[in-house]
């Protein structure tokens, strides 16, 4: 979605003082959003997955692979290296982390500010394991993933961003997998980011 350039400083204001009620229009915060990164182009980088079990027989684990965001479309990642017992992991889903994906995967509202946090709900168009999710949205992008699904599960992500070229993005994730009778944890490092402005 584009608005006026006025329009967008105002939104830009709001998103950044973290002036906003549970009342207000998302549309704002979405359009803040996507002017901080109206230039972000299409990009690659690698993902290096570290995993604990919290249980008998206490396994860690890891995963590697390499993770491509398409501006508009798709940011996921996909995993080459994984051990023999985790090779039904291969591709991870990132798009609840960016807002300018939210319209094309989720139906969205938001709930508030927690503070320095705007609070989304999302519910999910094409994934219908997906039962709900929380995202927390601030100046440097998402924060924190809140996501339950309908097997069971319940992952919180926590997300730290670092710099990358000139664009914020992330650099670690923490996550807690609460999965019937298989907790875990997991810590992903995101490396060699590579920008491909051609495909912009």
């Amino acid at each position: 979605m584009r608005i006026p350039a006025v329009a967008t400083v105002v939104a830009l204001s709001v998103f950044l003082t973290g002036a906003i009620s549970s009342t207000d229009d998302c549309s704002a915060i979405i359009a803040a959003v996507d002017a901080r990164n109206s230039t972000l182009p299409n990009f690659t980088f690698h993902a290096d997955v570290g995993v604990k079990m919290h249980h008998f027989p206490w396994l860690r684990f890891h995963l590697s692979g390499d993770g491509t965001y398409e501006k508009g479309n798709r940011y996921w990642v996909h995993f080459t290296q994984m051990p023999f017992f985790a090779k039904q992991v291969h591709d991870i889903d990132l798009s609840m982390l960016d807002p300018t994906l939210w319209p094309k995967n989720y139906t969205y509202t938001a709930v508030g500010i927690d503070g320095d946090d705007a609070l989304f709900d999302l519910q999910a168009l094409h994934d219908p394991n997906l039962e709900k999710a929380r995202v927390a949205l601030n100046n440097q992008g998402a924060d924190w993933v809140d996501a339950t699904y309908k097997d069971g599960m319940h992952i919180h992500m926590a997300i730290t961003p670092a710099q990358a070229g000139s664009y914020l993005l992330p650099g670690k994730m923490d996550v807690s997998i609460d999965y019937p009778h298989m907790p875990l944890s997991a810590t992903a490092d995101f490396s060699a980011y590579n920008f491909d402005l051609a495909l912009h």
